[in-house]
């Protein structure tokens, strides 16, 4: 029984075997040295998005700093321009030494010490947290370091290129299919 040589199946069913042509070497070289390319040019671009991040999230949590600033002292004068009555004993008592008559004198261990006349300390915020570098931002893989590093960078995409063009030489051998009878 003869076998269609443009279909395997027969083939394979004809002679009760299933040959597998061998892997060319040449595939395993492209493909290291395309990935090794790909880590040269994402590992350093991973970083610098890593970093701006770090960077856009600083200013971020800055201006939410200056915003809580901002909407105290919005309230505060708020506070002064309608005259509440509380703020304006407070002002008063600090800062022109005023007391109602109805408020009388405090002695006493605990009030020897002269407050502060300014009201700007309570007005403050806390202080913003910024965010720090990760280990996005520093690479601790060998790779990585390679990568970040220009001189090795150079070295890698090199070896990349070559390791290219090796895999895409053909090989020595020309496949020969197998003689179907």
């Amino acid at each position: 029984m003869r076998a269609d040589s443009s279909n395997p199946l027969p083939l394979a069913q004809a002679t009760g075997r299933v040959r597998f042509l061998p892997l060319d070497p040449g595939w395993l070289f492209l493909a290291a040295s395309l990935a090794l390319i790909g880590a040269v040019v994402l590992i350093p671009a991973q970083r610098d998005v890593a970093q701006a991040r770090l960077v856009r999230d600083r200013a971020l949590a800055l201006e939410q700093h200056r915003l809580a600033r901002l909407d105290r002292y919005e309230g505060f004068l708020a506070a002064v321009t309608d005259k509440e009555p509380g703020l304006m004993r407070d002002l008063l008592a600090t800062q022109l030494n005023q007391m109602p008559a109805e408020f009388g004198l405090i002695t006493g261990p605990a009030y020897t010490r002269v407050p502060d006349a300014s009201v700007f300390p309570a007005l403050e915020p806390p202080p913003a947290v910024l965010p720090t570098a990760n280990a996005q931002t520093n690479p601790t893989s060998m790779l990585g370091r390679w990568a970040t590093n220009p001189r090795a960078r150079l070295w890698l995409i090199a070896l990349g290129g070559v390791g290219i063009l090796i895999g895409m030489m053909p090989p020595a051998r020309p496949r020969t299919e197998p003689a179907i009878d």
